[in-house]
């Protein structure tokens, strides 16, 4: 998603939104992002389709490229690869590198959600400002480069019921599901949908298992499916039969997420405010193209 610089606000947490869309605001986070990514000594180049962006004097043209080459709409994302210069000598794995995603700046403080496709070697990334990427890698060997020097991860609390690969997933899931329905692609946002509400039956599922000490049930115990309960309370209104049943299964998911993930993190920040922001400018985009 693309956020434009006029009528700015915030949250209660403090991250800032911007409510309508432009490629201005593309070039400017992904020239923050771009340089960020360059402060890492190990990076070769970055790559953004066919578009090879190096540290030099036509970076900011090659950007410039690059946007106006992944900008279709505000829905769009960034296919993003890095080319990372490696040493045959040192004891950092492509593997190990991958995983150390932080070193990017990719974590819970600033995604929505994430999620690694092992067979591309890319990250799907969601920003809490918007910005979302396809985010891979490439990597160079080359002998004449230093060690790459890994620091070692925070030790985040990780609840083994429910782990947060879990929950970012999740997260970037509701965003797409979200972009395909803004595109009309209503048979993958139902589907979608319909996946992220089973998230929530699963959550429940796991839950029962603890609070009862066992996974096998012969009988069950005529529980209350949660997200019933939010089910008809989305905002958004559209007029289109469609839009609406499957816009209300994924406000009806992202409640119910949030209220059963606290259930495994008591300390769990909610992300459906973070969500619904970015709902708010994907809304805004619609009713400008009408």
């Amino acid at each position: 998603m693309y956020i434009r610089k006029s009528t700015e606000k915030k949250t209660a947490e403090g991250h800032l939104y911007h409510v309508n869309y432009d490629k201005e605001i593309v070039l400017k986070e992904l020239n923050n992002f771009v340089n960020n990514i360059f402060l890492l000594p190990e990076i070769d180049c970055v790559k953004i389709r066919d578009v090879i962006i190096k540290r030099d004097a036509e970076k900011a043209a090659k950007l410039q490229e690059a946007v106006m080459k992944s900008f279709h709409d505000c829905y769009s994302d960034v296919d993003m690869s890095v080319v990372v210069k490696i040493s045959t000598e040192d004891s950092t794995t492509p593997v190990e590198y991958m995983r150390n995603i932080e070193r990017f700046g990719i974590n819970t403080e600033s995604c929505l959600g994430f999620c690694f496709v092992e067979e591309n070697n890319m990250y799907r990334i969601i920003f809490k400002n918007g910005m979302r990427y396809d985010f891979g890698f490439e990597f160079k060997y080359d002998d004449s480069v230093e060690m790459i020097m890994l620091q070692a991860k925070e030790n985040e609390y990780n609840n083994p019921n429910w782990p947060m690969e879990k929950i970012n997933r999740f997260w970037f899931v509701q965003i797409q599901a979200l972009g395909k329905l803004y595109r009309k692609d209503f048979l993958i946002s139902n589907h979608l949908a319909n996946m992220n509400l089973n998230e929530t039956l699963v959550q429940q599922m796991v839950l029962r298992d603890i609070e009862h000490g066992t996974n096998h049930h012969r009988y069950g115990y005529e529980e209350e499916i949660e997200y019933m309960r939010n089910k008809g309370k989305c905002p958004i209104k559209t007029g289109d039969t469609h839009f609406e049943l499957i816009a209300d299964k994924i406000y009806c998911a992202a409640l119910t997420y949030d209220e059963l993930t606290l259930l495994f993190y008591p300390m769990y920040q909610k992300r459906c405010t973070d969500f619904m922001e970015i709902w708010k400018c994907y809304e805004q985009g619609r009713i400008a193209s009408c």
